[in-house]
């Protein structure tokens, strides 16, 4: 019996399985749930799975036992992969959440999987102990053949987080295209929870070549930390309602729609309607918002605002905010403070506002006000940045 399965060793290992399943159990209990949540759900029942498997491989199973059922550890490894990729499309791209595109990742799995059986039987056979260090058995055929095996499991978690952060970019760029605020909806927490999930999916590879009782320990506190990590940012995670198609799919529109807007006053309708509505006041104002507004198309608008102002959506948004916060302070000289100006200039968050602000005058509102009041002689006078679109 594995030294390992002392008192201790038995409460690291169960503890990430039953963990696994409790934060799947409150997902799916929770009512309000969204969809990618759900999603989520199915992750920590794969984890939870694969885990158990992994401890029903490593310490109930004689090595006879253990040769045969190699492969299951492999595949069950691949299926959390899966659920992790259905994740995180659900997320960043969930139109692209087909029963078309489940289908055929499932069947890539499938194929994989039967893949990594066959290797398996061909696989010269050995009685090598499973707890013995990689090192002292680096020249057993057998040792050599898991490796080979691990790399290609490997190497589709490593295509899996490529694929995951190519999202993640196109998701950040349509944001920026197409909403006034990133808050909540930015997801700058998916490349911390892509990178945990590699590294479990390495380690788990690993484990099939190297399980000594310390690399078993670092393991499981691993996962568990793991675990709860992953919960927090996909429980916080509010679903993001899409106001339109994502950018990649706009142009495919454009190429079919021939699009009648004339594009010669836009600009004066554009300046006219922020000057008069003033639009951009709203915390929540989207593209589609302003093109509906307009009448034009939220392809032609945000071609519009690129190219004639050279920003994204979000930038041209903040400018016009900044200005209104400025034309407050020269008209109100001193009577305003920070929360004043944040509650009166659209932005949502206190972050944002001041990260914005100071990026423009170099200095924070009440520092820009205090310097205001100190020079009064000069009013009219403020610090020009080359940031100005108009």
């Amino acid at each position: 019996m594995d030294i390992y399965y002392n008192d201790l060793g038995i409460f690291l290992y169960h503890t990430p399985i039953v963990c696994s399943f409790a934060a799947a159990f409150v997902l799916l209990a929770n009512r309000q749930r969204t969809h990618p949540q759900r999603w989520l759900a199915y992750v920590f029942i794969a984890m939870g799975v694969g885990m158990a498997v992994s401890l029903t491989f490593d310490r109930y199973l004689i090595s006879d036992h253990r040769e045969i059922l190699r492969p299951v550890n492999f595949i069950a490894s691949l299926g959390v992969a899966v659920t992790v990729l259905f994740y995180f499309v659900s997320l960043m791209q969930p139109r692209r959440l087909t029963k078309k595109f489940i289908g055929i990742i499932c069947s890539a799995w499938l194929a994989f999987s039967l893949v990594i059986c066959l290797l398996d039987k061909l696989s010269p056979r050995s009685h090598l102990s499973m707890d013995a260090s990689v090192v002292t058995h680096l020249s057993s055929p057998v040792v050599i053949w898991r490796i080979l095996i691990d790399l290609c499991v490997i190497g589709l978690d490593v295509w899996l987080g490529v694929f995951v952060l190519k999202m993640y970019r196109k998701h950040s760029q349509f944001i920026r295209d197409n909403y006034s605020f990133v808050e909540g909806i930015n997801l700058s927490w998916v490349k911390i929870m892509m990178g945990m999930f590699i590294l479990l999916g390495i380690f788990d590879c690993v484990w099939m070549v190297n399980s000594s009782p310390v690399f078993k320990m670092f393991f499981h506190i691993f996962s568990f930390f793991s675990i709860w990590v992953i919960f927090w940012f996909g429980f916080r995670q509010k679903e993001i309602t899409y106001a339109s198609l994502p950018t990649e799919n706009w142009a495919k529109l454009d190429g079919n729609m021939q699009p009648k807007e004339k594009m010669v006053n836009l600009k004066a309708d554009l300046l006219e309607y922020f000057d008069t509505k003033k639009p951009y006041l709203n915390p929540e104002l989207s593209l589609q918002d302003v093109a509906v507004a307009l009448g034009v198309s939220q392809y032609v608008l945000s071609r519009f605002i690129n190219k004639e102002f050279e920003v994204k959506f979000y930038t041209f948004i903040s400018h016009f905010r900044l200005e209104h916060v400025l034309h407050l302070i020269e008209l109100n000289d001193n009577a305003l403070n920070s929360d004043t100006l944040l509650a009166a200039s659209g932005f949502r968050s206190r972050s944002a506002f001041f990260t914005q602000f100071k990026e423009k005058t170099g200095y924070t509102p009440q520092e820009y006000i205090e310097r205001k009041e100190m020079m009064k002689p000069k009013r009219g006078k403020r610090k020009k940045t080359p940031s100005s679109i108009l």
